[in-house]
Order: structure tokens, then sequence, then C-alpha cells
């Protein structure tokens, strides 16, 4: 039994892609972690986690999550609970730059459709930013300097809370996230500075 529900989980996730089902297999790092497509490897730095994925050439992406501290309630099932996360990448682009991206996942659909005005308080000081919703609970921020932006505010600051409108709720969710712990050297490329 356990056999045939490990084997539904894989061909259900398989078909979950979001554009990552070609990425190479997993690598170890020299530290004896596993990192590569959808790896982590465990820090001892609050409760980021991190990954990279490589290919023939080397590294070229670098991510780094953090999830709330606290939960919501999903609208359509009151005992279930959902928990929202920040995504943060790094990619080594064709023209030799790098971007960074900010990404919001509330697993809940959100109230977005296509943009809208998201509030995130970092260390205290509030403020709104456009975000467009393409994929439900998924939020990217409306341009790329926004999300550089948004990547280096979450990545100097201790907390941060998002204002999540989900769909079925009067209020905003509130999901608080401690950013303490954030390690720069987990996240930067070789010769990076």
């Amino acid at each position: 039994m356990r056999k045939l529900f490990a084997v539904g989980l894989v061909l259900m996730l398989s078909g979950c892609g979001g554009g990552y089902d070609s990425l190479p297999p997993q690598v170890i790092d020299g530290n004896g972690g596993t990192i590569g497509a959808g790896g982590t490897f465990p820090t001892d730095k609050g409760n980021w986690k991190y990954g990279s994925v490589s290919n023939s050439d080397g590294v070229f992406s670098l991510s780094a999550r953090i999830d709330a501290i606290n939960t919501y309630t999903v609208p359509q099932f009151p005992n279930l609970n959902q928990r929202s996360w920040i995504e943060l990448e790094k990619r080594k682009m064709a023209v030799g730059t790098i971007s960074k991206r900010f990404l919001i996942f509330a697993p809940e659909e959100v109230k977005c459709t296509p943009s809208c005005q998201i509030r995130i308080k970092f260390n205290g000081g509030i403020s709104s930013y456009g975000f467009l919703q393409r994929v439900d609970g998924v939020l990217t921020p409306a341009s790329d300097e926004l999300s550089a932006e948004l990547f280096d505010k979450t990545t100097q600051s201790n907390s941060a809370t998002v204002y999540l409108p989900i769909v079925g709720l009067s209020d905003e969710v509130e999901s608080e996230f401690n950013l303490r712990g954030y390690d720069e050297d987990k996240m930067k490329f070789t010769g990076e500075q």
C-alpha cells in the first residue's frame, strides 16, 4: 500500500512543473549537502532553506525560501490551515548579469486578477507594491526592478509581514516572517562579489 501511495504521489507531483521539468538531477556539493533541481541543503541559521540548480557549465540558479511563522484558515475547509512562503532566486543571465527574483506563494487564490497592490511591512515600515497573479496563489512583482528591490529588502530586514487578500476571506491575512539568519554566502555564485 505504501508503494502505491509513493508512486501516486510521484505521478501527481510530476504533473506540477512550473517550467522545472527539464532541470538536471541533484548533485552533491563540496560540504556533503544535496543540491540540484528542487534540492536543498540544511542550514544552522534561522529557518531559511537554500538550493541551487546546475548544468554542465556549473550552478546557474540559487534559491532561498522562508516560510511564514503563522498560518491562516482555508475558506472552503475551516479545519485546514495553510502557511504562505517567500522565495528568492538569483539567476545567471546570458548577458553576464545576475537577476534577482522575489515571489510570494499563498496556497490559496488571492484577490489579484490579474494585478493588485500588496502591502508588505519590512522592519515596521509598510508600503504597497504592484503584483501580478498569473497562477493561483503565486504573486510576482509587476516589474524586474521591483522584484530586485523586494529581494534586497527581504535579505536586509529582520522581519516582514505580507498582507494577503485571500479569496473567500473578508479580512487580509497577515503572514509574518522572521527573516533573521539569512546566509548571504549561500546565495553567492563562485567569484561573485
